[in-house]
């Protein structure tokens, strides 16, 4: 990567940071910012290794099942024509999704540095489209999911309390923006409570699902089987085409974990366990609470319903429904710290490498994490959890994740010839790689014909990053009298908030 003009640039930038430190410490600012924190045993600062098995699991089956099977998988029944189509698209779609951690995988073990699509693109193709990918993360993606993610918690928690009634918005806007604000609290306090807090509500919205299977179970045994029948409306190309994007969003997140590979324990062990086993138990559970949804009620009632598993809850469990609003409650809470963990990442390696302000690449020296990366995105899920029609954002970007995925594999699969030599700890299928790239392309294709709209002002969003990538990028060196203003607010940002650079590297750059 000795090519690429952002490490150039970061050579400065190291040296500012310790000409930064170094007058911290001449001024008796604070002694702790030049001392190791105790955690890192003098070492130097760095973030810290605490992803292990369990948390890496956790973290991604936390991270994909947020609300979505919950709350829609109508969207899939709904194009698919019929129950028994429907169902087989849930398997289809846990098989490309499987697929696509597999690619995921070979990437994680092979090169152990954080930042997920950014930083693969970054080695395959170069810093530009690497830095489009991270302007438009940092722009909408991120913080809009966290932002939608809680403003569902929200609206969970606070529906038994008012009954058949609406709750009103300025009561899912408090709940969510304290969502926020705890979440982001602890993620910059902690990775291991972050951690185990995923553990806790993964475990929480399994034992959910579970429920829901058990009781489907027990239906299907007294012979509710009705349902399950191949019969309905039928459906078509483009419609099944929908149906899969529809099913494919309940399966997004697998390449949560590749945001942060620094801070796991044995990324090349972990990685193919992880992710292989955790899209097999994930497409295994989807599939087993779609037929007891359809075990309790018909086609028609799922359309109808706007929470399909409160709407089980209501018909099933009795006196034990309100476990599915707490089920909902706890696994979108779940999801928006996977998200929140993962997704600040991408700015924080981003901005070390960078591509964004250096403030933004920096580590706090007591908790070791990115405490001005999650204070930032922090900031930003508040504002957008301002207004309930955040939404409409993502709708506008939600084809450009298909877009960066089918590049990123794409980029696996050029790497094979271009970077012969890369250690590769796992190896996927050169076929398989190429069957999920033309997947992926063809869910791009498809979003683009059935939302032209959305997909035209999603590309002009990107679009935006062209100009700032010249600004932050491209254009050096700085003026000085610029330069010298940027140092000056990075040393007061350092002092205020107790962050440095990392003393010591927590991946190995050199195989790649």
């Amino acid at each position: 990567m000795t090519d690429n003009p952002a490490m150039t640039m970061e050579s400065d930038y190291e040296i500012r940071y310790r000409q930064n430190q170094e007058d911290c410490v001449a001024n008796h600012i604070d002694d702790s910012i030049a001392k190791p924190s105790d955690q890192t045993s003098g070492e130097g600062v760095a973030m810290k290794k605490s992803i292990n098995l369990v948390t890496a699991i956790s973290v991604i089956v936390g991270s994909i099942i947020g609300s979505g099977i919950f709350i829609s998988p109508k969207g899939v029944l709904e194009y698919s024509g019929s129950v028994g189509t429907a169902l087989i698209v849930w398997a289809l779609c846990g098989l490309a999704a499987f697929l696509g951690g597999l690619c995921y995988a070979e990437l994680g073990c092979a090169i152990t540095k954080s930042g997920g699509e950014y930083t693969y693109l970054n080695v395959a193709f170069g810093p530009f489209l690497a830095f489009l990918m991270l302007w438009i993360n940092f722009l909408i993606v991120a913080p809009g999911n966290v932002a939608i993610i809680s403003q569902t918690f929200a609206i969970y928690v606070i529906v038994p309390f008012y009954g058949d009634c609406l709750p009103p918005d300025w009561a899912v806007i408090l709940i969510s923006e304290a969502c926020i604000i705890l979440i982001y609290f602890y993620n910059c306090a902690t990775v291991v409570g972050a951690a185990w807090v995923q553990v806790v509500c993964t475990i929480a919205k399994v034992l959910g699902l579970l429920i829901i299977i058990i009781a489907g179970i027990v239906l299907l045994i007294q012979g509710n089987t009705e349902y399950l029948t191949f019969d309905g409306p039928g459906t078509s190309v483009s419609r099944i085409s929908l149906a899969f994007y529809n099913g494919l969003f309940a399966y997004a997140g697998w390449s949560c974990l590749n945001a942060i590979t620094e801070e796991m324990t044995n990324p090349r062990r972990d990685f193919p366990i992880s992710l292989s086993g955790s899209m097999i138990t994930i497409t295994v559970i989807y599939v087993l609470t779609n037929i007891a949804y359809f075990a309790a009620m018909s086609p028609q009632e799922m359309l109808a319903s706007p929470a399909v598993a409160v709407t089980f809850g209501d018909k099933v469990l009795g006196n034990w429904a309100w476990l599915m609003p707490v089920a909902v409650a706890l696994s979108t809470f779940g999801a928006a710290n996977g998200q929140a963990l993962a997704l600040s990442r991408l700015t924080f390696v981003g901005a070390r490498d960078g591509f964004f302000p250096d403030f933004l690449g920096m580590v706090h020296v007591k908790f070791l994490t990115p405490l001005p990366a999650l204070l930032t995105m922090g900031i930003l899920t508040a504002l957008y959890g301002l207004y309930p029609d955040v939404g409409t954002l993502i709708n506008y970007t939600s084809f450009t994740y298909w877009l960066f995925v089918a590049l990123v594999t794409t980029g696996l699969i050029v790497m094979r010839w271009t970077k012969k030599d890369l250690e590769r700890p796992f190896k996927c299928p050169l076929w398989i790689a190429i069957i999920f790239a033309i997947f992926c392309y063809f869910i791009v294709i498809v979003s683009i014909f059935a939302a032209t709209i959305e997909a035209v002002i999603g590309t002009i969003i990107i679009l935006t990053g062209i100009p700032v990538y010249f600004y932050a990028v491209k254009w050096t060196p700085k003026p000085p009298r610029l330069a010298k203003a940027l140092d000056a607010s990075l040393h007061f940002c350092q002092k205020l908030m107790l962050v440095i650079m990392q003393e010591k590297e927590t991946y190995d750059e050199s195989n790649y």
